[in-house]
């Protein structure tokens, strides 16, 4: 939500200055205006002409840069609001004179953020209910692409009646589906109206609307000229239900001219009318123009990554290599194809020749729960890759495939590979890190790699200090006996008393030293700084490989936390940060910097819960100095988790990307104790105080967090560590809330001296329908947007 909405038109700014533009110089019959004690062969900005000044101004898709460009002059105020294709309002509604009637030329209008969130736009004010519609489109003549919060279908029929030359539409509803409308005109008769109104929809998209699967087949045919001319349709978090093969195949032939179709099917055998072969098949027949097409299972879109262990069954999916293989034949077209399933799909070698000799055209592909997957060619030209639930492929393996796409691929996503960790992901990557924009991955460590490398970091620091080869083999046999005891005693601490064998272990030499009379050592070894670890936190180098054979992993979440808990010693990432450029060794830098990620803009992390984000940067993710965005999303009971060893997460630990300005932290899917926890473990508001210390050190612009939840009480809010650690973000601009939040704890963030935006979004299912304390009533966000507006904006 947003304090107020701007105003239409602002005071009169200056005029502006005069800006040589060299560029413009050999531009040939335009009229020169003289200036006074200015060079008449002098071109500058003014002498512009409007037409090229607005298509200027039409390549300029950074709001906050539009808005600066409107407040040079009256003009360019003019000809910025006229060329403004795309607006998203957040203030509230009731106050109808606040909204700006300037900006005539919009096409594009988002109202699912207005204030307060939630709630109906029209019925906010029943009195009104028709005055705000007919505002909104008179102020909005031109909207062609919209994106609404609607309660129920009379919110949808006055979209329908006021815009009815709408060619896309975003429906969002986190509450419960409303009944009466199914009692009175049976299923999807919501949906009615606007279909039969708008006969120029070509794209709906209900992926955030909560309605019942038995209301889309209707409401596609109740105007089949409407549904045979839609181009795209998302009906991917429709339901947790799922859509079953019967009303899969009367969406195809309901809609038969689909480009993009993205929907959650029903795949599991053990129910009735699941999605087999027959269904697919008739989907490819159906809709043979499709681009883009996504089928998730159920299981599969609303199972957390907790466990990634028994994520792996022994079931296979009744969906064979056949069946892939003919829906395939059917849609050459296809660009972006996504298949992820909850079941086995085993040996898709065949299935992948076909897709790479018939697709020719796909750019992103993304597959769950199928093996076998590098025996077979690829496409070439593919763009985006994503592996989710894959046990079989190996780090090589999956190397092999990237090395293949290095010229083309971009974006990758691997996610619950049982074979591939963190450092193993990183490692495949290599190929591709200098052009790789996006990446998301599991940041989870497999128990081999650290034992490994706790070893390696041992013999590298003895080996260092040594000026003979006889002093080499004699310090290797001890460092292999004491090797255990290392480990478990955990010396090698930056903080505290041990900070001298610290400056030892990183104060390294790098001369070359006579290896071949050195049994144990490898030059090797030394120079690629395969592992040199300080408690647990692994310094390794991404490139170097290994032969050690990957054991046993426990992946759950509990086991994650103990293993955590275990080689962390009671320090901050700080200290140790502090320590290692308190050193100041640049060959340790270069040892470790085996290459820049240098078009990374985008990170996304899974982590189960207690891991620490301390190991990100020395794991081979340091050097990334493009990155802007980075969304965690942390997993797991809580309540199974011991209290962890450490004070804090590493959240800091960011602040290490200077370009960084957004950042996600979703603990949606971490459940606790919400009020009292036995003894050794700890509340849900301590973990939010744990995951979020050192988020100052940040300098964020824009934050979205979601709380962690009691499931029981169906409620996520903020408490009140979290709202003090937040509000000593000095930088941050917008924040947003998924959840709810107290008033007075809300007043904290009026503090914050950049903060302009704040929104509080309940968008969980199933939204509470009626709030009784301070937390969510629109009369609170009322008083804090009216307190935030009277402390001003610096800028």
């Amino acid at each position: 939500m947003m304090t107020n909405l701007p105003l239409e038109v602002p005071p009169s700014p200056p005029r502006w200055s005069r800006i040589p533009f060299d560029i413009f110089e050999d531009v040939q019959g335009r009229e020169k205006r003289p200036r006074f004690g200015e060079p008449k062969s002098m071109t500058c900005i003014s002498d512009i002409p409007e037409t090229i000044l607005a298509l200027i101004f039409s390549c300029i898709s950074d709001t906050r840069s539009r808005n600066a460009v409107s407040l040079v002059c009256i003009e360019w105020y003019s000809l910025e609001r006229a060329t403004r294709t795309s607006l998203c309002l957040r203030g509230s509604v009731s106050d109808l004179y606040l909204i700006p009637r300037s900006f005539q030329a919009v096409e594009s209008l988002d109202l699912s953020h207005c204030s307060p969130w939630g709630y109906s736009l029209f019925q906010s004010i029943p009195e009104r209910a028709v005055l705000v519609g007919q505002v909104l489109s008179q102020a909005f003549p031109k909207v062609k692409y919209m994106t609404i919060y609607v309660r129920d279908g009379r919110d949808i029929d006055m979209v329908a009646c006021f815009w009815s030359n709408l060619q896309s539409l975003k429906l969002v509803r986190w509450h419960q589906r409303p009944t009466h409308f199914e009692e009175a005109s049976g299923y999807g008769m919501e949906f009615r109206f606007l279909m039969q109104s708008c006969k120029s929809l070509r794209s709906l998209d209900l992926s955030e609307f909560y309605c019942w699967t038995e209301d889309i087949p209707p409401a596609l045919m109740v105007e089949p000229f409407v549904s045979r001319s839609l181009h795209s349709l998302n009906l991917l978090n429709v339901s947790l239900e799922g859509f079953k093969a019967v009303e899969l195949g009367a969406i195809a032939s309901a809609c038969p001219n689909l480009e993009d179709l993205r929907i959650v099917l029903v795949f599991d055998s053990r129910f009735v009318d699941f999605v087999d072969d027959e269904a697919l098949l008739h989907l490819g027949v159906s809709c043979k123009k499709l681009k883009v097409l996504h089928l998730i299972d159920t299981a599969a879109f609303v199972d957390a990554q907790t466990d990634r262990e028994d994520a792996f069954g022994n079931e296979d999916a009744q969906i064979s290599r056949a069946g892939l293989e003919g829906v395939f034949e059917a849609l050459p077209l296809l660009e972006d194809l996504a298949i992820v399933l909850s079941q086995n799909v085993r040996d898709a070698k065949s299935a992948l020749e076909v897709l790479a000799s018939k697709c020719k055209k796909l750019k992103s592909l993304c597959l769950g729960r199928f093996h076998g997957l590098c025996n077979g060619p690829q496409p070439n030209g593919l763009q985006k890759l994503a592996l989710h639930s894959c046990k079989e492929i190996t780090r090589s393996g999956l190397r092999s495939l990237v090395r293949q796409l290095r010229n083309s691929l971009v974006d990758v996503q691997v996610t619950c590979c049982l074979q591939l960790d963190a450092v193993d992901t990183l490692w495949a990557l290599q190929p591709i890190q200098n052009t790789i924009s996006k990446l998301l991955l599991d940041y989870q460590l497999n128990p081999d790699h650290l034992a490994r490398e706790q070893e390696d970091a041992h013999r590298c620091q003895s080996f260092c200090n040594l000026s003979t080869c006889e002093n080499a083999q004699r310090v290797h046999n001890e460092s292999v006996q004491s090797f255990s005891s290392s480990i478990n005693s955990q010396k090698y601490s930056i903080n505290g008393s041990n900070r001298e064998s610290s400056r030892n272990l990183l104060d390294l030499n790098f001369a070359p030293p006579c290896t071949e009379q050195c049994e144990g050592f490898k030059n090797s070894d030394i120079m690629n700084m395969h592992g040199c670890s300080t408690d647990g936190i692994a310094f390794s180098s991404v490139g170097a490989e290994s032969d050690g054979i990957h054991g046993s992993r426990d992946h759950a979440s509990s086991s994650a936390c103990r293993d955590a808990s275990d080689r962390l010693s009671n320090h901050d990432f700080n200290s140790e940060m502090h320590g290692l450029s308190e050193f100041g060794n640049p060959a340790f830098s270069l040892a470790f910097r085996e290459g820049e990620w240098s078009m990374l803009k985008s990170l996304a992390l899974w982590i189960p819960i207690g891991e620490l984000l301390s190991s990100l940067p020395v794991m081979g993710l340091q050097f990334c100095p493009s990155l802007r965005e980075v969304q965690i999303k942390v997993e797991g009971d809580c309540r199974a988790c011991p209290k962890p060893k450490v004070r804090k997460a590493g959240l800091s630990t960011l602040a290490l990307y200077k370009a960084i300005s957004k950042l996600t932290l979703d603990c949606s899917e971490t459940v606790g104790y919400a009020l009292s926890a036995p003894q050794g473990h700890m509340e849900l508001s301590l973990w939010e105080r744990w995951y979020l210390q050192g988020i100052e050190s940040v300098k964020l612009q824009e934050l979205d967090y979601w709380p962690p939840q009691d499931r029981d009480a169906n409620r996520r809010g903020l408490s009140l560590p979290s709202s003090g650690l937040i509000s000593q973000c000095a930088t941050l601009r917008k924040l947003i809330i998924h959840g709810t939040i107290n008033e007075h704890l809300l007043r904290m963030f009026t503090k914050m001296p950049n903060l302009r935006d704040v929104q509080l979004r309940l968008d969980y299912y199933p939204a509470p329908e009626v709030e009784l304390n301070t937390e969510t009533r629109a009369d609170a966000c009322r008083r804090f947007e009216a307190a935030l507006a009277e402390r001003g904006f610096p800028d």
